[in-house]
């Protein structure tokens, strides 16, 4: 091969990554990602077929729009056992300064 067409494909592949970087770049104003809150749950179907007779799995997931029940199923069982036992909070442990207003 001629080392101009080497050049030449070598230059054409630079300039169209740049411009799909730029466009990509300039399309994320555009479009907000994620949902407004609310109310209710968004249903994700998970469901997948295997490839053969009676193979595959369904079901569906439910992921909640209020931003607080959202977090709410990230806390562990033991932190709302703990939370249920004592409404206060705890004292800092011994040689930790105060933190707080």
């Amino acid at each position: 091969m001629d080392l101009g067409v080497i050049s030449l494909g070598l230059v054409a592949l630079i300039v169209l990554t740049v411009a799909l970087a730029r466009s990509r770049m300039r399309g994320e104003h555009e479009t907000r990602r994620g949902s407004e809150p609310g109310t209710g749950d968004h249903v994700i179907d998970i469901s997948y077929n295997s490839g053969g007779p009676g193979g595959g799995h369904q079901g569906e997931l439910r992921v909640p729009r209020d931003p607080q029940e959202y977090a709410r199923r990230f806390v562990p069982q033991s932190a709302w056992r703990r939370d249920a036992k004592s409404d206060t909070v705890p004292p800092p442990a011994p040689g930790k300064p105060k933190t707080g207003a």
